[in-house]
C-alpha cells in the first residue's frame, strides 16, 4: 500500500504544480490590471469607464451584458454595434436612429440621435427652426432663439482601424440612453446628440476581424506581434481603399456623400472627429498651431471657441491621469477633414486623436497601452464635447449665425464675383460637379449667353456661372482656391485645396457682378448627348467627350472593331459639318462582328447609358483632314489589364486603379499580389499598372518576365516612385534630379558645399520647406500625343505630394507632359522647389522594343476626383498599343 500511496502522492504533487503553472495568474505588470481581472468580477463599466457615482434605468441592457464580453475585451464588430443601437431604441424614449445610406459593400450607414424624448418628438420640428433661424442669418437678419438645443455632432472610426473610437461611440449611446444622473438629464433637455459609431464600416470590419481573428488572451503586448500588423491594405480605407476623411469635399463615395448630406440637412453646432495615432503618442485635441495651421476662410471666432473647449478637454483628461499634447502636429487648414470640414460651413469641428494599441495590448516607450486606457480617454472626450457644448450652446448658435452673415459681407470685398466654368465635352463630369455643388449647398447658375473670358470661350447652355456672394462663400474659394503664401511651411497633409484644378474642365473668374438674367439651378440642364440616328456606313465619336474612354471599352470588350484616328478631320454630312480630333473613333459597319442591326441596337443603348455622342456618317470622304479610308485610323484591341498590390505600394493608389476600372471604365483589372505573380500567364494581359511603391517582392526571374514582356508589346504604367523602381532595375532608363544646379555640373567638377550650422530647434520648420506636402502645378501637354489626345487645353494641372524630379526623356517625341514656367498654381512650395520642378517631366512614354513603358510622375488618378488627369490614364490604357515603337529623337 505504501509504493500507491508514494505513487498517488507524486501524482498529486505533479498534478498541483501542473495545474498552478497552467492556472496561475500573470505576474505582476506582464499583463495590466484590466485584464488580469476579468476572471474575478471586474466591472469595466462601472469601476473604469462611467464616471464615478453614475446610475442607470435597470431596463435597457448594458454593453457588457448585450455584448457578452467587456467592451475593451475583443473588438464589437459594425454589425453588433447597429444591433445595439437598435436595442437602444426599442427600450429608451431618448434615442431614435437614422440610417442615411450604404456602403460600397452594403453595410447600413446609420446615426444615433440622442435627445429628451419630447425633443426626440419633435425632432424634425426643432430642425426646421433652425435651418429658418440661419436662413434668417442669410438674409442679414440675426435673431436669436434661446430655445434652440444646442446639436452635437459626434463622429467615431471614419479610419476603420482606429477602433477605440468605435467603442467609445458604444459607451455613450449607452450613458446617453440609461443615465439617471441630473445632469445627463438637462443635458439631454438642452441638446440632441447625434452618435455616427463608425464613419468607415466596411474597413473597420476589415480591421476588427483581422484582430478578433488573431488576438491572444492574455494579450501580448509585443509592437511584433502578428495582433499588431494587420495584411495589406490594412482596415484604415473603404472598399476600395479611399481615406474617407479626405472626401468631404470630394465626394466621391457614397459614405461621404451620405455623410455630407445629413450634416448640411441638420448644420449642427458642434462635430468631433474621434481617431487614432500611433502607439507611442498620448492624446490630442486642438487648438492646433494658433494662426500657421489656421484657415484664413474661417472665422477667428471660430478658433477661439477651441480653446475655451480645451479646458474642458484637459479637465477630462486631467480626472482621470491620462496624458494629453495641443498645439502640435494636426492642421485645422485643410477644409476636406471631419474636423475642418465644420469649420468652413460654420459649424465648430475639433480634432481628437488617441494613441492605439492596434490591438488590445501593446508596450510603448510611456509604458503599457491597453485598449480600455484609450476606449476610456475618448468616452471621458465624448462627455466633456456634450458639456462644452451646453455650457456655450448660445455662444455656438450666434458662431454660426454670424458666419453665414459675414459670407455676404466677404464676398462684397471680393473683386471674383464669380467663377464661369465650361463644362463642354464634359457631360458625366459635370453631373458629378453639378452633384458635388448640391451637397454642399453652393448655388450655381447655367450661363445663357456666349462669352469671352480671358481668352477662353464659354458658350451659352454648356456652361455654369458659380456667384460667390453666397452663403458658402468659403466653400466656393475652397473648391478655386488659388492662396499661394502660407504663414507656415510645414503642413500635416496636403497645403493645396482646389479640387477645381482636377476636373480638367476650362475656367476663369468673373470681375463684373452675375446677372440677374440668369437661369438659377433648379432650371439648369445637364448637357444631354444627341440621340443617335441609323447609319449604313460608319459611327464617330469625338474622343474629346470624356465618356469617349468608357464607349472604346464596352466597344472591345464585346469584340467590336474600333478604329483610332491619328490626327483630326472635319467631316461634311447632310448638309452639316462636324469636326473630330485626335483620338476620335471609327466604328465601321463591314467587317463587325455583329449585323449592322446588331450594332446599332449596341450603340444606342451605349449612347443613352454614357451620355455620350455618336455620330452617324453616310461618307468616308472628309472636307478636311483624313478620310476614313486612311491608313491614320489606327486599329484598336482590347487591353486586359493587371495590377500588381500588396506590401510596399501604395494601396491608396491601387484602390484608385481599381475603382477607375470598375467604376469609372467598366473593366475587369486583375488585383494580383507580388507572391502570386509566377503564377500568372503575362501574355494574357495587354496592360500592367504599377502604383508608386516598392517591389522588392519580385524576384531577378519576375523582373525579367517583366522586361521581356515590354519588349514584346506590352504597355507597362508606372506612378511616382515605381519610377525609380523601374529606373533601378534597368527596365526604363528615367533620371532623376537631386537638385537643378548639381544636375548640370559633371561630378568632377561639382562645388564644394559649404558646411552649415543651424540651431536644432529649427530643424523641422527648415526641413519642412524641403517637402512639397500636397500642391497644385500646371504643366504643358503634348495634344498630338496619344496620351495627351482629347484634351482641349494646352495646360494640365496635376496634384503633386512628392519630390521627384524627372528629366526629359531622350525620346524627344515621347516627354508627353512638361512642368511649365511659374508652374505652382495653389498651395506652397518653396522657391527652390519651385525652380527645380520647372521644365521637368510630369509624363513620360518610353519606347522598348514592340512596348512601351507610360511613367506619370504625379497621381493621374488622386482620390477619385481627378477627372482631368483620369484621361491620360485612359488613353494609356486603351490608346498606349498605337504608340509607334520607331520613334526615338
Amino acid at each position: 500500500m505504501k509504493k500507491y500511496e508514494v505513487f498517488f502522492q507524486c501524482s498529486l504533487l505533479l498534478f498541483l504544480l501542473w495545474s498552478s503553472i497552467l492556472f496561475a495568474p500573470a505576474q505582476e505588470g506582464s499583463v495590466p490590471k484590466v485584464f488580469q481581472n476579468e476572471s474575478a468580477g471586474q466591472n469595466l463599466e462601472k469601476d473604469y469607464y462611467f464616471p464615478a457615482g453614475s446610475r442607470f434605468v435597470t431596463n435597457i441592457p448594458t454593453p457588457s451584458q448585450f455584448f457578452n464580453h467587456q467592451i475593451g475585451h475583443s473588438h464589437t464588430r459594425y454589425d453588433q454595434i447597429v444591433d445595439y443601437f437598435k436595442i437602444l431604441e426599442q427600450h429608451s424614449g431618448r434615442i431614435k436612429i437614422d440610417t442615411i445610406g450604404r456602403t460600397w459593400e452594403g453595410r447600413p450607414l446609420i446615426v444615433l440621435k440622442a435627445s429628451s424624448p419630447d425633443n426626440i418628438r419633435n425632432s424634425e420640428q426643432i430642425r426646421q427652426q433652425h435651418i429658418e433661424t440661419i436662413n434668417k442669418a442669410k438674409e442679414n437678419r440675426i435673431v436669436s432663439n434661446e430655445a434652440q438645443p444646442a446639436l452635437v455632432f459626434l463622429g467615431f472610426s471614419v479610419h476603420g482601424n482606429e477602433t477605440s473610437a468605435a467603442e467609445a461611440s458604444i459607451l455613450t449611446a449607452y450613458y446617453l440612453a440609461a443615465a439617471e444622473d441630473p445632469a445627463v438629464k438637462t443635458s439631454l433637455a438642452k441638446g440632441i446628440f447625434f452618435i455616427d459609431p463608425v464613419r468607415n464600416p466596411d474597413g473597420y470590419d476589415r480591421y476588427v476581424n483581422w484582430v478578433n481573428a488573431n488576438a491572444a488572451f492574455p494579450p501580448n503586448g509585443s509592437p511584433l506581434d502578428r495582433e499588431h500588423n494587420e495584411v495589406w491594405p490594412g482596415g484604415r480605407t473603404n472598399h476600395y481603399w479611399f481615406d474617407l476623411n479626405r472626401d468631404w469635399i470630394n465626394q466621391v463615395n457614397p459614405e461621404s456623400k451620405a455623410r455630407v448630406s445629413y450634416f448640411q440637412h441638420w448644420l449642427p453646432h458642434f462635430q468631433g472627429d474621434f481617431h487614432e495615432m500611433g502607439a507611442a503618442s498620448s492624446f490630442f485635441f486642438e487648438p492646433t498651431k494658433t494662426d500657421a495651421q489656421e484657415s484664413p476662410l474661417v472665422p477667428k471666432s471660430t478658433y477661439q471657441l477651441n480653446q475655451k473647449f480645451a479646458t474642458y478637454y484637459a479637465k477630462a483628461l486631467d480626472e482621470i491621469g491620462s496624458f494629453y499634447f495641443t498645439k502640435e502636429q494636426f492642421d485645422n487648414i485643410n477644409p476636406t477633414y471631419g474636423s475642418t470640414y465644420p469649420d468652413h460651413v460654420g459649424s465648430l469641428g475639433i480634432l481628437f486623436e488617441q494613441a492605439s494599441p492596434r490591438g488590445l495590448f501593446q508596450k510603448t516607450s510611456n509604458g503599457d497601452l491597453t485598449y480600455p486606457f484609450a476606449i476610456r480617454n475618448h468616452f471621458r472626450i465624448a462627455l466633456a464635447s456634450i458639456t462644452a457644448s451646453i455650457d456655450h450652446r448660445t455662444t455656438l448658435l450666434e458662431n454660426q449665425l454670424r458666419f453665414f452673415q459675414s459670407a455676404f459681407e466677404l464676398a462684397q470685398k471680393d473683386p471674383v464675383k464669380g467663377y464661369l466654368v465650361d463644362l463642354k465635352y464634359n457631360n458625366n463630369t459635370a453631373a458629378h460637379f453639378k452633384d458635388l455643388l448640391a451637397r454642399h449647398q453652393i448655388r450655381y447658375l447655367t450661363n445663357n449667353r456666349d462669352r469671352k473670358v480671358d481668352g477662353k470661350d464659354f458658350e451659352k447652355g454648356t456652361s455654369i456661372i458659380i456667384p460667390t456672394a453666397q452663403a458658402n462663400y468659403r466653400l466656393v474659394k475652397v473648391i478655386f482656391d488659388e492662396t499661394k503664401t502660407y504663414v507656415d511651411s510645414v503642413f500635416y497633409d496636403g497645403s493645396g485645396n482646389s479640387i477645381a484644378y482636377l476636373y480638367g474642365f476650362s475656367y476663369a473668374s468673373l470681375k463684373q457682378g452675375v446677372d440677374n438674367g440668369e437661369s438659377d439651378q433648379s432650371s439648369a440642364i445637364n448637357p444631354q448627348a444627341i440621340a443617335l440616328t441609323r447609319s449604313n456606313y460608319a459611327y464617330l465619336v469625338d474622343w474629346r467627350q470624356e465618356g469617349a474612354a468608357w464607349l472604346l471599352s464596352q466597344l472591345l470588350q464585346r469584340g467590336i472593331l474600333v478604329k483610332s484616328a491619328s490626327s483630326p478631320f472635319e467631316l461634311s454630312d447632310q448638309g452639316r459639318t462636324i469636326g473630330f480630333d485626335y483620338g476620335s473613333l471609327l466604328i465601321p459597319i463591314q467587317g463587325q462582328p455583329i449585323s449592322a442591326d446588331e450594332l446599332f441596337d449596341l450603340l444606342q443603348k451605349l449612347n443613352k447609358r454614357g451620355n455620350i455622342t455618336i455620330t452617324s456618317a453616310s461618307t468616308g470622304y472628309s472636307g478636311k483632314g483624313i478620310d476614313l479610308g486612311s491608313s491614320g485610323f489606327k486599329s484598336l484591341a482590347p487591353q486586359n489589364a493587371l495590377l500588381l498590390t500588396g506590401n510596399g505600394i501604395s494601396a491608396y493608389e491601387a484602390g484608385e486603379v481599381w475603382y477607375t476600372f470598375e467604376r469609372q471604365l467598366e473593366q475587369p483589372i486583375l488585383r494580383l499580389n507580388l507572391d502570386q505573380f509566377s503564377r500568372v500567364n503575362l501574355e494574357e494581359y495587354q496592360v500592367l499598372v504599377l502604383a508608386s511603391g516598392e517591389y522588392t517582392g519580385l524576384s531577378s526571374a519576375a523582373i525579367e518576365r517583366i522586361r521581356a514582356w515590354v519588349k514584346n508589346g506590352g504597355t507597362l504604367i508606372a506612378f511616382g516612385r515605381t519610377g525609380q523602381w523601374l529606373a533601378g532595375q534597368k527596365i526604363a532608363s528615367f533620371q532623376f534630379l537631386d537638385g537643378r544646379s548639381d544636375s548640370v555640373v559633371p561630378k568632377e567638377e561639382k562645388p564644394t558645399k559649404t558646411k552649415e550650422r543651424f540651431d536644432y530647434a529649427s530643424a523641422q520648420g527648415r526641413e519642412g520647406t524641403k517637402r512639397i506636402g500636397g500642391t497644385y502645378f500646371n504643366t504643358e501637354i503634348d495634344r498630338t500625343h496619344p496620351i495627351g489626345y482629347g484634351y482641349t487645353q494646352k495646360t494640365k494641372p496635376v496634384y503633386r505630394n512628392h519630390t521627384l524630379f524627372v528629366e526629359l526623356g531622350d525620346q524627344a517625341y515621347n516627354n508627353v507632359a512638361i512642368y511649365s514656367k511659374s508652374p505652382l498654381l495653389n498651395g506652397y512650395a518653396s522657391a527652390e522647389n519651385q525652380k527645380n520642378i520647372t521644365g521637368t517631366a510630369s509624363i513620360i512614354v518610353e519606347n522598348s522594343g514592340n512596348g512601351r513603358i507610360v511613367y506619370f510622375v504625379d497621381d493621374p488618378l488622386f482620390r477619385g476626383i481627378s477627372f482631368g488627369n483620369a484621361r491620360s490614364f485612359f488613353n494609356a490604357v486603351l490608346l498606349g498599343q498605337v504608340l509607334q515603337s520607331g520613334i526615338r529623337r
